[in-house]
């Protein structure tokens, strides 16, 4: 069946998403949209497969059936335009322990090849009063954060 997306209401739609490892179904048969400014969560209990639909819905992991748009994409099918368009931000976001926040936005500035305002971005993730911390010293939170700041 064909499905009409439109970005503006529902930025991630699933259809019948399934997801096998060997007899293990990982993902079974779900479906469901998240709608423009909505804050949606996934709760379950470990191996309940949480993990594995937001790899497929960020491209990092194959489904077996099923449909899957992210802002109108097809995570698989669209080259890189949605990873272009989407970060995600893993809950043990790890950065070299012996630099700081500052040297990471600088480095990744680099990496991206964009100019970017150091102590802005460390200001809007409220880390401005670290900048200059050692990441290995930098609480789960600030770590969570500074994976936000190169965005």
């Amino acid at each position: 069946m064909a499905h009409q997306y439109d970005v503006a209401l529902n930025p991630i739609d699933i259809f019948h998403l399934t997801k096998a490892y060997g007899p293990l179904r990982a993902v079974d048969d779900v479906s469901f949209s998240v709608k423009q400014g909505e804050v949606f969560a996934l709760l379950g209990l470990n191996g309940a497969g949480k993990t594995t639909l937001v790899e497929i819905l960020e491209g990092v992991r194959k489904k077996d059936t099923g449909e899957v748009r992210v802002l109108g994409w097809d995570p698989w099918r669209n080259d890189d335009s949605l990873h272009h368009r989407v970060g995600v931000i893993p809950q043990h976001f790890t950065f070299v322990d012996k630099s700081t926040p500052r040297e990471a936005v600088s480095y990744y500035a680099r990496i991206f090849g964009v100019r970017v305002d150091t102590d802005r971005i460390l200001r809007e993730v409220l880390l401005e009063d670290s900048a200059n911390v050692l990441f290995e010293n930098l609480s789960g939170g600030q770590k969570q954060k500074m994976g936000l700041a190169p965005l």
